[in-house]
């Protein structure tokens, strides 16, 4: 064996420090494996985001590196169509996701477990390495400090947010890579690290940066230095820190473009100048496991360290031999990050003055990692307590016990049996640090007792949680996969589709194809504008294409539409499992495709091109709010010049009656109460079709699934998805002369029937219209993400190329060579005023600020590499 890879020949620091990369991985890999997720049993790590939002930008993440690189930039995938470097940059840059390249989206639950125990011991060797570093900690003390970190109760609730998971492991090596430069003059170690969380993950980099001013006003109270020296600290961490910032700036610039067109239209939302909660109750999340469902939307900060740096920090305040300048700093710092993490304003300030939607006080991680930074510098097995520091400390502890005991029933994370394990653990720690260390096990014990606590917590806080099992995964991947790879590929060719089945919102990038829905945090708020006039489910930071219509499937070319077959309804995973509402108003209409034995694949004749010759009225429409299948109308009818009858039209039911409840003269707006509270209460309304054209009803914010159940025919219906404006609710065509009853259920006392109305479509008139405005057709000839080049042909009647692109900034269109200023339709898509004739169109898509963002970044990596080259110059020259 080489004596360079022989670990029976490595110094013991060398050693400790693997320990301490393997002892995390493997307890986590151990408890995994006991939980029996993939590839170990038939579950999955998969949990809330992760489940539902992440696995898809992995599988996206895996078909742009492998397939179509330009998607970083531009992606038809995400929503109707949008940018996404701000999603990279958020989500997706992290190096470690290169892992998941060899495995298929089928498998990429097993994938990320195996990703997730990899953080947790690079977290552990990352702190270890830290301490060893800065001479601190050395030999075997680094591995229950390593497993104390990993295993710290914001790693462990958060490893399902495992996008951020990388800040935590880059912290150590930042702080010390600053110790370094501002000792050793060696800037590179700091700036790299600095540099590189930046690129990671801007917004918990943001978090760092607030932390990183704080260390610093720390560091300069560890000596009486000249201020002189004081001086040239300030200058290298200025010039430190502004260098990584210039080096990251091809990722920041052009990412905080984007967040103003998103998130940055929520700045300040929901600030109030108070205590998000009893500032005591923080002491709660001292003890161990103190982390479930209910504390994710609205819960306290997650800060369980262990019992041992609690012990240590007490030590380093009230020990007189360390400066009091220092204690004193340290202290006041201590306090603001507390404060932070119960102070709505301060709380605000962390999160880039936005507020957090689920999983609060995402900055805890730095209070973490201070305290066991501060017990890092200090600890030793030497170590011991006063008897005074014992006594005060033992008091302290029993009047937190004490409070915590009287809160317990308003408290949902603690219970007496935490209490009494955490006080356990507690005490004997303490013992022992009051003990002499003569015996040879006092070292041993201490660390089984750390590491025994925080695996301890580890279990108990992971064991609260439901995760979504490999099986039902796999099963709906597999289907999707199945149906989906019937669909054509073209690079002449552009189409979209719906589909009535969903697992989550980017189903469309684990299914390669370009749909109407997606969940990102940097979603555009005109997409989510754009849904709510259509009737679809959205939110700030998602939009569902739930609730199409054969006029809105036509108008956004959705010329594929995914159904499921009906089979297996009550497996998990199956696409009838997942059915959102039935596209029933298609029947007849679309053409069977292929069918599998789970899912339909039908094809839309009328769904128009990405881009087609429409009437100039179309500048000129308005929508109005909570009234979808109006806008759906004017939008139509502006396309055609307003010569056509429109496609809905509003009708009335024939029939209501009611149970337990006083049926209304007038549907839309009634408000029902019960008239027995105890007892159940109904509205069934009736309408026979008086043709076979599709019918649907909308359903204002008001009607939801927490008030009230809609039955079909005495058929359940889906539940009815989140919605902020009014949405549709396809209903069957094909019925004629059949009525249909609708039956609303009421689940609370009393429910309002806001905008709940009946319309008719027309599905003759769509046809024939739709075919007037396919007639001229924007025809591609090749496309890209980014570049989309074709021809069309523009009839006397009409001067405009209406398309379907969402009309951002960073589109450019060269119409016969030259650049041309475009027009907004709908406040969302582009349009482009054009000449009788025929026309070359290219449409070019430019991330805002990338071109000056890369030059800066360049020009910076250029002047370090002279500056250099010049101080090296200059050495070799001196020693002549």
């Amino acid at each position: 064996m080489s004596k360079t890879f022989n670990p029976l020949k490595w110094r013991s620091s060398t050693k400790a420090l693997w320990i301490s990369f393997l002892l995390p991985a493997l307890i986590m890999l151990i408890y995994f494996a006991c939980r029996h997720m993939a590839p170990f049993g038939p579950s999955s790590i998969l949990t809330v985001d992760l489940g539902q939002q992440y696995i898809d930008f992995y599988a996206g993440f895996r078909q742009t590196i492998l397939h179509d690189p330009l998607r970083i930039f531009y992606d038809f995938a995400k929503g109707l169509g949008g940018e996404t470097y701000g999603d990279w940059a958020y989500y997706l840059l992290s190096p470690t996701n290169f892992l998941l390249l060899p495995f298929s989206n089928v498998y990429l639950p097993a994938a990320i477990l195996f990703l997730t125990v990899l953080k947790y011991g690079l977290a552990g060797w990352s702190f270890a390495f830290a301490l060893r570093k800065a001479h601190w900690q050395t030999s075997w003390r680094l591995p229950w400090f390593a497993v104390t970190y990993a295993m710290m109760g914001w790693f462990v609730a958060n490893d399902l947010n495992i996008l951020w998971l990388d800040a935590a492991i880059l912290l150590p090596l930042i702080v010390v890579g600053l110790e370094y430069y501002l000792t050793h003059q060696k800037a590179w170690p700091f700036i790299v690290s600095l540099t590189a969380v930046i690129m990671v993950n801007y917004y918990m980099a943001y978090m760092i940066g607030i932390f990183l001013i704080l260390y610093f006003i720390w560091r300069l109270t560890w000596q009486a230095y000249p201020i002189r020296e004081r001086l040239v600290m300030i200058r290298r961490f200025i010039i430190g820190g502004l260098t990584s910032i210039g080096l990251a700036t091809i990722v920041w610039l052009p990412t905080a473009f984007t967040l103003m067109n998103s998130k940055g239209q929520h700045m300040l939302d929901n600030l109030n100048w108070k205590f998000d909660y009893q500032p005591a109750d923080i002491l709660g999340k001292l003890f161990l496991g103190t982390f479930n469902f209910d504390q994710m939307p609205t819960g306290l900060s997650n800060i369980f360290i262990g019992s041992l740096p609690i012990i240590i920090l007490w030590f380093f305040f009230t020990h007189k031999y360390i400066c009091w300048q220092t204690r004193l700093t340290a202290f006041v710092i201590t306090g603001i990050l507390v404060v932070s993490m119960m102070y709505a304003p301060l709380n605000l300030l962390w999160h880039g003055f936005q507020f957090p939607v689920w999983y609060p006080y995402r900055f805890s991680y730095v209070f973490s990692f201070w305290i066991l930074w501060l017990v890092g510098s200090i600890w030793s097995p030497a170590l011991r307590l006063s008897w005074r520091q014992f006594f005060s400390l033992l008091i302290c502890a029993g009047g937190v016990i004490l409070y915590l005991t009287t809160r317990l029933d308003a408290l949902n994370f603690l219970s007496d049996t935490q209490l009494y394990i955490g006080s356990g653990f507690f005490l004997a720690l303490l013992l022992l640090h009051l003990t002499s260390m003569k015996t040879r096990l006092w070292l041993p014990l201490v660390t089984v007792l750390v590491i025994g606590e925080m695996t301890l917590s580890t279990v108990m806080t992971l064991n609260n949680f439901s995760y979504l099992t490999n099986t039902e995964y796999q099963t709906y991947i597999r289907s999707l996969n199945q149906i989906t790879k019937n669909l054509p590929k073209n690079d002449h060719d552009f189409y979209r589709v719906a589909q009535s089945f969903q697992r989550t919102k980017g189903d469309p990038l684990q299914g390669g194809y370009n749909g109407a829905s997606t969940f990102s945090s940097a979603l555009e708020h005109q997409q989510s504008d754009i849904m709510a006039a259509l009737g679809q489910p959205e939110g700030d930071n998602y939009i569902a294409y739930t609730s199409g219509t054969l006029l809105s499937d036509s108008l956004l070319g959705m010329r594929y539409l995914l159904q499921p077959t009906g089979n297996e309804p009550n497996v998990s995973g199956t696409p009838t499992n997942m059915q959102t509402y039935s596209r029933s108003d298609t029947n007849g209409y679309y053409k069977l495709i292929k069918q599998t034995n789970q899912a339909i694949l039908s094809h839309n004749a009328n769904a128009l091109p990405l881009g087609f010759a429409a009437s100039s009225n179309v500048r000129n429409i308005t929508f109005k709010e909570n009234d979808p299948l109006r806008n759906q109308n004017v939008l139509w009818e502006g396309l055609n010049g307003y010569k056509q009858q429109p496609i809905f039209e509003s009708v009335n039911f024939s029939k209501s009656s009611a149970d337990n409840v006083i049926a209304p003269t007038t549907i839309t707006g009634a408000f029902l109460k019960k008239q027995n509270t105890n007892a159940s209460a109904s509205l069934s309304l009736t309408y026979t079709p008086t043709s076979n054209n599709p019918y649907y009803l909308t359903l204002g914010n008001a009607v939801t699934s927490d008030n009230v159940d809609i039955q079909l025919n005495g058929q359940s219906l889906p539940v009815i998805p989140s919605h902020r404006h009014t949405i549709i609710l396809p209903l069957p065509a094909y019925t004629k002369g059949q009525p249909q009853e609708l039956t609303f259920s009421l689940k609370k006392k009393d429910v309002w029937l806001q905008n709940v109305s009946l319309y008719q479509g027309h599905a003759t008139r769509l046809t024939q219209q739709a075919k007037q405005l396919q007639q001229h057709p924007y025809e591609i000839t090749k496309q890209s993400p980014t570049k989309i080049t074709g021809d069309i042909t523009i009839p006397n009647k009409d001067d405009l190329m209406m398309t379907t692109i969402p009309a951002s900034t960073g589109w450019e269109v060269i119409v016969d060579g030259k650049v041309v200023k475009t027009i907004t339709i709908g406040n969302f898509f582009i349009g482009v005023p054009l000449t009788t004739g025929h026309h070359e169109v290219t449409f070019k898509f430019k991330t805002p600020f990338f071109k000056i963002s890369a030059i800066i970044s360049l020009g910076m990596i250029l002047l370090i590499t002279g500056i250099a080259w010049s101080e090296n110059k200059k050495r070799k020259h001196s020693l002549y």
